[in-house]
């Protein structure tokens, strides 16, 4: 035998030829095989079984911005509305929240990246704003989620 054993049923084609190459069909034995599905079922709780509770804040200044009547409503399901009136006397101001979940001895479990507000125009008018599509965490945290911290930039 040479160093390169060639498949049962290959010719002896020269190399940079091409040769067909045959091997035996083998049955597979229907209790042994293993099947696998090419889609999945995606399970979509109820709205019964989603649980939230809500954090807030007191109202604040930074710079021309106010930020009052604000809450962040956090859901068992792994997202979070946060729900502010808030006013600019500048005008053409958005404003910029960062919110870091905690543990109840202080450790860090989450931290969102910074979420925008819509522009706070005209001057002076206040601004009630949702933001139910920005704020998304890996649920199993939710049972751990004690307290939260709010950065604000305007």
């Amino acid at each position: 035998m040479s160093s390169y054993d060639k498949p049962e049923g290959q010719d002896n084609a020269s190399p940079g030829t091409s040769a067909e190459v045959s091997f035996p069909l083998r049955r597979m034995d229907p209790d042994a095989a293993v099947w696998s599905s090419d889609t999945r079922e995606i399970q979509i709780p109820e709205p019964a079984d989603i649980q939230f509770f809500d954090l807030s804040w007191p109202s604040y200044w930074i710079s021309d911005c106010k930020l009052g009547g604000n809450n962040l409503r956090v859901f068992s399901d792994g997202r979070a509305e946060w729900r502010a009136s808030m006013m600019s006397l500048g005008g053409d101001d958005s404003w910029g929240a960062i919110f870091e979940f905690f543990d109840i001895h202080g450790l860090s479990l989450w931290a969102f990246g910074r979420i925008w507000s819509p522009s706070l125009s005209p001057p002076g008018a206040v601004i009630d704003w949702v933001s139910t599509n920005q704020l998304f965490f890996h649920a199993h945290l939710w049972p751990q989620i004690a307290t939260a911290s709010l950065r604000g930039h305007c």
